[in-house]
């Protein structure tokens, strides 16, 4: 006799009509999913018969058997006949399922037809208002180079160990010039896009970034918004209780690695819908990707401006969206990025 298993590659969530949906994201099916065929799945989470759990159920056997069916050609259930050998995927332990769900979706996703798409392109750039702003320095001509890009390459490494001297704002503005500007605005077929030193799908640019002063003379301690278009930065929240709770956070993920909170932190938020209004399933995939080649380019900058960069994977959602005041489900923190003066080897 033939015994089922659930598949291993499931989530449940409820829709817009508030039906229960069982999604199997390593096959992109899907299939509303009754209580009573709940019932029955939480039984299959090892090999089972028609017996076993009509049994178990009180469910007639052939009314059974025709729903099971159906689930196996929708691969949310898996079916093994007498003398059939089937084997559990390798490794399935190292995964979260989240995280095998988002990784599946890259094979199905791409980009959405014109047609599909929500309203017009979101807008590329933030319009904030602070409480105050400041106009950062012109990125200076004549910065040092200290070597080639191989050489960089060769060098490039986390670094928690400050120095008792501090970044000056004058190395800020080239940091943030040289790495995260807006270099230019254009016209698409897909709406006002930007070019900016890193790469983006799409050119997109979901990732904002904010400033959080900790060390640097001649600007407010507290938390200010980057704005790469105008290179400045704007105050934003000068509450000493986000910022102190924030460093405690940094403190604690990096012990006892780091000695002293960063000269400054990066906070790094996604606007969301900038890449999601274009691309299907593959959304936060692609933002995250961005994310990293942000982080390579200010590693890279770091490094051939002897500084000492490191990022950090973990994020305090729930802080930054008070501190900075966010609709989290429009624009969250995504990560962070710390930078100082290293220590003398």
């Amino acid at each position: 006799m033939s015994k089922y298993k659930r598949s291993p590659f499931l989530l449940t969530y409820w829709d817009e009509d508030n039906k229960n949906v069982l999604y199997n994201y390593d096959r992109n099916t899907k299939a509303r999913i009754s209580y009573d065929l709940m019932k029955i799945l939480d039984m299959l989470s090892s090999w089972r018969n028609v017996h076993q759990i009509a049994d178990a159920l009180g469910i007639n056997e052939k009314d059974l058997t025709k729903a099971l069916e159906h689930l196996v050609r929708l691969e949310i259930i898996q079916r093994k006949d007498p003398g059939q050998t089937y084997s559990d995927i390798p490794q399935k332990s190292l995964w979260d399922p989240i995280d095998l769900a988002m990784q599946r979706q890259r094979s199905f996703g791409g980009r959405f037809p014109m047609s599909k798409r929500l309203g017009n392109s979101p807008s590329p750039i933030k319009r904030v208002n602070g409480l105050e702003s400041i106009l950062l320095p012109p990125p200076r001509s004549n910065l040092e180079k200290s070597g080639s890009l191989l050489d960089i390459l060769d060098e490039r490494k986390s670094i928690r160990r400050y120095a008792d001297n501090y970044i000056t704002m004058n190395q800020l503005s080239d940091f943030l010039y040289h790495s995260s500007r807006i270099k230019k605005i254009f016209k698409s077929k897909e709406g006002i896009l930007t070019k900016r030193p890193y790469a983006s799908g799409g050119a997109r640019y979901p990732l904002e970034i904010y400033v959080s002063n900790n060390r640097i003379s001649g600007i407010q301690k507290g938390i200010h918004y980057y704005d790469p278009l105008k290179h400045r930065i704007v105050l934003l929240n000068k509450n000493k209780n986000y910022q102190k709770k924030f460093n405690m956070f940094l403190l604690d993920v990096q012990y006892p690695l780091m000695d002293r909170e960063p000269d400054v932190v990066f906070i790094i938020t996604a606007v969301f819908a900038r890449t999601m209004w274009k691309y299907d399933k593959l959304g936060m995939s692609l933002i995250l990707s961005d994310l990293g080649c942000l982080y390579q380019t200010m590693y890279l900058l770091a490094t051939e401006m002897k500084l000492a960069p490191c990022p950090i994977g973990k994020t305090e959602e729930e802080l930054v969206k008070n501190w900075l005041n966010l609709n989290w489900f429009e624009e969250s923190h995504v990560g962070t990025f710390m930078l100082g003066v290293p220590e003398s080897d």
